[in-house]
């Protein structure tokens, strides 16, 4: 159960969502508009890893008042030099300004063999004027907790999403970490899907509110909750998001331009 302060602090945070939307309003802002200043494009490259994570991230956007447009370019089983070569992809990312372009590889991770896609895909994102963010990924159901360093891995590594975000000056967007922090605490927790692979509701809300604190450098609690959740195990997720990204703002490069 959560404690009586994590409750305060949820009513807290709506309070003021509330009053921020209430303001707006009054300014006569339309429901489906926001302040200009509130606009940016994120587009995310990776594979069936992604699925469902663009509406949660619309949905998150939209009730933190910014007008945010999303899009994905994913293609099963696809790694980062699958899409540092792929024609579809360079033309997304050529044909708009992207404020931020979030970069998914294999489920497996992302090691010294696939770096380059990523570098390749870095210096796209440069040219448009974008902020790379890699999207560090989860482990199966079924494996060791030691799976998580490997994906994670280490400044000045040759695997995992840190070495190469680090190296890139990028932000690391810690997916995998936000579920093994979860599953430390809730090992029963069912964030995957009947496969045991993909991401299941709850997996892809978690993911999606870790994406939303690394892209912005904001918390979460507070904002949009899925009703597919209970508001309980919502606001548990968000307040595990905004303690996993930022409480440890120097794991992940946040400060990177």
């Amino acid at each position: 159960m959560l404690r009586g302060a994590s409750w305060s602090r949820w009513f807290r945070f709506v309070r003021v969502r509330a009053c921020v939307a209430f303001l707006a309003a009054a300014l006569g802002l339309a429901a489906d508009a926001t302040p200009s200043w509130s606009r940016d494009r994120v587009l995310i490259i990776g594979n069936s890893f992604t699925g469902g994570i663009r509406t949660n991230l619309r949905m998150l956007t939209r009730s933190a008042l910014r007008d945010t447009y999303v899009k994905v370019r994913a293609s099963d089983g696809w790694t980062l030099n699958d899409h540092a070569v792929s024609r579809s992809t360079l033309r997304k990312l050529r044909t708009s300004e992207w404020n931020s372009v979030v970069l998914q590889d294999q489920s497996d991770g992302i090691f010294a063999e696939r770096y380059p896609g990523a570098r390749t895909l870095d210096g796209e994102i440069a040219a448009v004027g974008g902020r790379t963010v890699f999207f560090m990924t989860w482990g199966d159901r079924d494996d060791e907790f030691d799976v998580y360093d490997a994906l994670r891995g280490v400044p000045g590594g040759e695997e995992g999403y840190v070495p190469i975000a680090f190296e890139l000056d990028a932000v690391v967007a810690p997916v995998g970490w936000a579920f093994r922090e979860l599953l430390l605490e809730e090992p029963d927790a069912e964030v995957w899907s009947v496969d045991g692979h993909h991401a299941s509701e709850r997996g892809r809300y978690l993911a999606s509110l870790v994406l939303y604190a690394a892209i912005y450098g904001e918390s979460p609690v507070g904002l949009w909750a899925t009703p597919k959740l209970t508001a309980e195990q919502a606001l548990h997720d968000q307040l595990l998001a905004e303690r996993v990204v930022l409480e440890h703002p120097t794991d992940w490069n946040l400060d990177a331009p």
